[in-house]
């Protein structure tokens, strides 16, 4: 058996039916043996824009997105998906092709050697640290072995991409399946002490505190926790407030959700977060887009409760943690399910009021965002409002992030994937394709700038191709208009790039769409939304819709001092 099939054959046997790619020579015998073995490819127009997309599959599906790239140029163009899925915690497989092992600098070993073989580089030291594993596979026997392990590190712990480079020579060379070196994972630290000291500081900060106040992250999810945390808040009523990536995990309207915290959250958020004076946060790292740039989103003598399951989190610069817990999510909500339980702890009910007339008093949405141009809170808006279960949302970078953030309910269930540490711009398509592919029964509701539109452009065409069921909504603001609102206040309106006189210019959208074969639509007006809306959702196919919205758009920020 060659090693491609092989490598091929592992996948399929671990129930992977999906590969984001693009051709190239130093990949032709991964790339033959992922067509023979019947693996549904989806090929990308950019490099960059595969492990994107693997991203949005993997987030969305709960399990691993593959990726496969030639040597050379096709490797080092994945290194900004790579990036993201590092940062966004999500558990891809790259696997690149490579020239043969002796035409190598990793077997050269000369120092300063640059390259040796056709579109060849060293790419292994180069995404080390990007990765939770990384390796050139120069014997064909060990192929198991890396694999086990590859795979075994992208989906325990903390979730995170791995990277095998594959040597062409090795691609083809033949083995014996039965008699390839197997990977046995060490045995895992014990986190159970941990947790149960963790859990019996919590009940005893608990049992004193008049304002308690829960935090959801991420790591609930991918703990598979969702069901255990919305227990907790209902067994404990204590008030839970979510980080970007979390809000999807509970409807706004239920009484003890109180909506996305940090520098871009609710009008309200941080009145919660300065009266709290006991703060859980559940698989939430606590970054400074929730806690501020000077650290300052809680009060001095707040006690603050950290469960994490990568230790580093626990010990980084920023908010002081009086109780760091290393460990998993999902076993200490159920631990300290059962500790509630056994135990009598303060009235909340009025701490609850206090937050629920934050709540009522504040809503983003105002009666004067029903104008014309449109208002981007009052679009975000009533696309939430008019989603249902099936669909998934996909926001790019700037304006339509955080007014996504701020708006999105999730009434219905539905869920949000999207650039969470870097809130990156271009990642709305290939995040949109690769949700898609993950779920063929959802409809996504993608948003973009009309600046970020242009990052992975390309792609419209794997979107096309594939007639797949996305609905692109591309915000035409006049281009930047987060980048010209930081340079109108704090440097005194001086534009770079941010207008058309200094590098920028809103393409011609319609024009855009037609080039790339997609089907196209414009909305004008606040008072054709919805029924624009309903029409666009109605059809299963890829439709570009250009939405014009205000070019002064500014976004909310939550009010300190209430």
């Amino acid at each position: 058996m060659r090693v491609a099939d092989y490598i091929a054959h592992f996948l399929t046997q671990r129930g992977v039916k999906d590969i984001f790619m693009l051709t190239g020579n130093g990949a032709m015998y991964l790339n033959d043996a992922f067509a023979k073995s019947g693996m549904n490819f989806f090929c990308a127009r950019n490099e960059a824009a595969a492990p994107m997309m693997a991203e949005g599959y993997a987030r969305l599906k709960g399990s691993m997105g593959v990726v496969c790239v030639t040597s050379g140029p096709g490797s080092t163009n994945s290194i900004p998906g790579l990036a993201e899925a590092w940062v966004d915690s999500a558990p891809i497989i790259i696997i690149s092709g490579q020239v043969q092992v002796s035409q190598t600098t990793q077997a050269a070993k000369i120092p300063g050697l640059r390259t040796l073989g056709t579109a060849e580089i060293n790419i292994v030291p180069i995404v080390q640290p990007l990765t939770k594993y990384a390796v050139m596979v120069s014997d064909p026997e060990s192929i198991r072995y890396h694999l086990e392990k590859a795979t075994h590190l992208a989906t325990t712990g903390r979730p995170g991409p791995v990277w095998l480079d594959i040597p062409m020579d090795v691609q083809y060379a033949l083995i014996d399946p039965e008699a390839v070196k197997v990977y046995e994972p060490p045995p895992q630290p014990d986190s159970h002490e941990d947790v149960d000291r963790g859990v019996e500081a919590v009940v005893r900060l608990l049992k004193n505190s008049p304002r308690p106040l829960l935090i959801g992250g991420h790591g609930v999810r991918q703990a598979g926790a969702v069901a255990q945390l919305r227990e907790l808040v209902e067994a404990s009523g204590i008030p839970i407030i979510f980080s970007r990536f979390g809000q999807d995990m509970m409807p706004y309207s239920h009484p003890l959700n109180f909506g996305q915290a940090g520098i871009k959250g609710s009008r309200y958020c941080a009145a919660i977060m300065k009266s709290a004076d006991v703060v859980v946060s559940l698989g939430c790292r606590l970054a400074v887009q929730l806690v501020g740039h000077k650290f300052d989103a809680f009060s001095p003598d707040t006690k603050i409760v950290t469960v994490d399951i990568e230790e580093a989190e626990l010990k980084k610069p920023g908010i002081p943690l009086d109780v760091p817990i290393h460990g998993d999510v999902k076993p200490f909500i159920e631990k300290l399910l059962k500790r509630l339980a056994q135990e009598e702890f303060p009235d909340w009910n009025g701490w609850v009021r206090d937050c629920q007339k934050l709540k009522e008093s504040h809503p983003i949405l105002q009666p004067d965002m029903t104008q014309n141009p449109i208002d981007l809170y009052y679009f975000m808006s009533r696309l939430d409002a008019l989603a249902d279960e099936r669909h998934i949302f996909v926001t790019d970078a700037g304006s339509n992030y955080y007014v996504g953030g701020q708006v999105y309910r999730f009434e219905k269930s539905q869920r949000e994937i999207t650039s969470g540490t870097f809130a990156a711009m271009g990642l709305s398509i290939p995040l949109a394709i690769g949700c898609s592919v993950a779920d063929r029964n959802a409809q996504v509701l993608a948003v973009t700038g009309d600046g970020s539109l242009e990052l992975n452009i390309q792609e419209l065409k794997t979107l096309s191709h594939y007639k797949l069921n996305v609905k692109l909504f591309v915000i035409n603001n006049g281009g930047y208009v987060s980048m010209r609102n930081w340079q109108d206040g704090h440097f005194e309106g001086r534009r770079i790039e941010s207008a058309e006189t200094t590098g920028t210019g809103t393409l011609n959208l319609e024009q855009v769409a037609k080039s790339f074969d997609l089907e196209y639509e414009r909305i004008e007006t606040w008072q054709e939304v919805d029924d624009k809306i309903r029409q666009v959702i109605s059809h299963n196919r890829p439709i570009f819709v250009e939405v014009i919205c205000d070019e002064n758009q500014k976004i909310v920020e939550p009010i300190r001092d209430l």
